[in-house]
């Protein structure tokens, strides 16, 4: 029975963001193309998944303090559910996240990612990337941290899966400063595998800064460690 309930829970989890981006999503759109101010267009999410979490008896806290807002960082996280990404929306400020360039070519969906500065990544081509430093400078310039899983995917089981090396050749190069956050029990509440939701605590764990005179002193590598060393410590 539990796990039918959770059955039923995911579901309605995902159907309700589903109604979401086709009844509230779209009137902000509009008021956004309207008045021009695209910059606050992300600011929809915080209280829709607000709303959703109590619905659906999930508990997010923040334990620490994030950069202030609009600070020109690179935020990095681990990645271990779909849930991941309404859970940042919801307990952080508006940032640029790096998303499969797949998602930009979705009717609707794509529309929306590009009005939140969320820029596409295209996996194993970096050809196709060659913009990618870029676009990244350009939503720094403009106050929108970036916001990356350096994971590339989400893990199955909650684990660290080994970091994409290209994002901190990308850091080394912007000489931005890193924010590293580690988000605890999203694959608890929803997994990866199957569409089961339980109901639950999700932690916000915001690290120590790594400055930009820091980055400057490190190779890639050791910048790679020093983030994953961070963000590990309280990973399963």
């Amino acid at each position: 029975m539990k796990t039918i309930r959770a059955n039923i829970l995911g579901f309605l989890f995902y159907l309700s963001v589903a109604i979401g981006l086709v009844t509230v999503i779209p009137p902000w759109f509009l008021y956004c193309a309207v008045t021009g101010k695209w910059n606050k267009f992300v600011l929809v999410t915080k209280p829709f998944f607000a709303v959703v979490f109590f619905i659906f008896g999930i508990k997010v806290k923040m334990e620490g303090t994030l950069p202030e807002k609009g600070s020109t960082c690179f935020i990095l996280s681990n990645h271990q559910s779909f849930i991941d990404v309404p859970v940042i929306l919801y307990k952080t400020f508006p940032c640029a996240f790096l998303a499969k360039k797949s998602l930009f070519k979705i009717p609707y969906f794509g529309q929306l990612l590009t009005h939140t500065n969320s820029i596409p990544v295209e996996r194993g081509n970096p050809q196709a990337n060659a913009e990618l430093p870029s676009q990244i400078k350009d939503r720094l310039s403009r106050n929108f941290p970036i916001m990356v899983f350096p994971e590339g995917t989400r893990s199955e089981n909650g684990e660290l899966l080994p970091f994409k090396n290209g994002i901190f050749r990308i850091i080394k190069e912007t000489g931005a400063p890193v924010f590293p956050i580690t988000l605890v029990n999203t694959h608890k509440v929803l997994s990866k595998k199957g569409i089961a939701l339980y109901p639950g605590e999700i932690k916000v764990i915001p690290h120590k800064i790594i400055p930009a005179e820091e980055i400057e002193k490190l190779t890639c590598e050791m910048l790679k460690n020093a983030v994953r060393e961070e963000i590990s410590k309280l990973s399963p």
